[in-house]
């Protein structure tokens, strides 16, 4: 079973200066969504799309970086997480638009990851 990362998020309290850093940089076409988002094109069949997003004062952190991992069962690969030393930072939910499902978990040493499923 492979389990490819399929998307990534990069957030700060700043999206303009981030998407103008990722923009110029990395030459990325980054066009604005809905509820302040940007969604990213790398500009490669090969590379992942994501997206950068403001940070709020309401979130538990002022900048991030976080890879969503491609699962088949979310429910189970929650189980496998906490089961391994791992810990549910938001257990599974509903994307809008049929977007699939996603969960986020923080690895043994901390580090902040997301499930998703189609």
């Amino acid at each position: 079973m492979s389990n490819p990362i399929m998307w990534f998020e990069i957030a700060g309290k700043n999206a303009d200066e981030l998407c103008e850093f990722y923009r110029t940089v990395f030459e990325w076409e980054i066009s604005p969504e809905k509820s302040g988002v940007y969604l990213c094109e790398t500009g490669s069949d090969e590379g992942i799309k994501g997206h950068i997003f403001p940070t709020t004062d309401e979130m538990p952190y002022t900048n991030q970086i976080t890879f969503y991992i491609s699962v088949n069962n979310l429910n189970e690969a929650v189980k496998n997480v906490e089961s391994h030393g791992g810990k549910i930072l938001i257990p599974p939910q509903e994307i809008p638009d049929n977007m699939g499902s996603f969960a986020m978990f923080i690895d043994p040493s901390g580090n902040i990851l997301g499930l998703h499923q189609q």
